[in-house]
């Protein structure tokens, strides 16, 4: 990669949410993000807003030292180019390689931090997916059963109707003794 072409400003912080909205609060999308993570076992760990916050101070730091190293750099080309003495030329290139190829180390770290703010990204909005997938069946079931209570308390009433315009209906016998069996304790 050509460090003198690498624009920093391009890896930029992240915010907490996309910044073209998702419809989920910042609050609500926090809690559903921490409630899908995995426990582990070595010890607390820092939480996914923490973490965040880290690599994006690490951007800035980062881009902050590319600016130093890419301004170190300069200076070392044109004291290579301006010095007529072989050792301070000598000296000169060193500085220029060493800050060549902390550009390039820094390049490799923003671009890593950049993959990790991105996979941080991916993994909330899975999780608010399965959350809502989730939410989408405690959903559907409460509409089917608050349903299957209104069909019921319908038919209820349409009985009682059907009860109070034409009387009880007729009643077999052997079905009347059953049920007067059934209704007896014991």
């Amino acid at each position: 990669m050509e460090v003198e072409s690498f624009m920093p400003e391009l890896y930029g912080l992240w915010q907490q949410t996309r910044a073209y909205g998702c419809g989920v609060a910042a609050e609500a999308s926090q809690a559903v993000v921490e409630e899908y993570f995995l426990e582990t076992k070595s010890g607390a760990s820092a939480s996914p807003e923490d973490l965040r916050v880290l690599l994006n101070e690490m951007t800035a730091e980062m881009r902050e030292q590319f600016a130093a190293f890419r301004e170190l750099r300069r200076s070392a080309e044109a004291a290579a180019s301006a010095s007529g003495e072989e050792v301070a030329a000598k000296l000169a290139r060193a500085d220029l390689k060493a800050a060549t190829d902390a550009m390039s180390l820094i390049v490799r770290t923003l671009e890593k931090i950049d993959q990790l703010q991105r996979q941080f990204a991916r993994d909330r909005e899975l999780a608010i997916e399965d959350h809502e997938t989730a939410m989408g069946l405690d959903d559907a079931k409460t509409r089917f059963l608050k349903r299957i209570e209104e069909r019921a308390t319908e038919r209820a009433r349409q009985l009682f109707e059907d009860w109070r315009q034409n009387g009880p209906p007729a009643v077999d016998e052997d079905q009347a003794a059953r049920a007067t069996r059934e209704a007896e304790p014991g």
